[in-house]
């Protein structure tokens, strides 16, 4: 017992000690901090995983509008476009 406290009140003992809990605890990059940002950095790869996944389909639907056909539904269907002699009633239920 004696051996060990005269071991903890070494100087370098002491001085190590607090400077590797300076470097876990205290410091701006800490250990807390480092996980902090490895948790973002996951979640924002994720996130760029999902808008590439959304680019390629909004790249297939672009390359379907392509077609006049298509583009024509699509322009009806979502955007509420009509020709000129027709009338169009739009049927709400809320």
């Amino acid at each position: 017992m004696k051996r060990f406290i005269k071991t903890v009140r070494n100087k370098y003992v002491m001085s190590t000690a607090f400077v590797v809990l300076y470097i876990l605890i205290l410091h701006e990059t800490d250990i807390f901090t480092l996980v902090k940002r490895n948790e973002r950095v996951t979640e924002l790869q994720k996130e760029i995983e999902r808008k590439e996944d959304g680019v390629e389909e909004l790249k297939i639907s672009i390359g379907e509008l392509e077609d006049l056909r298509t583009l024509e539904k699509y322009a009806r269907e979502e955007h509420f476009f009509k020709k000129k002699d027709e009338d169009l009633f739009i049927l709400s239920f809320e």
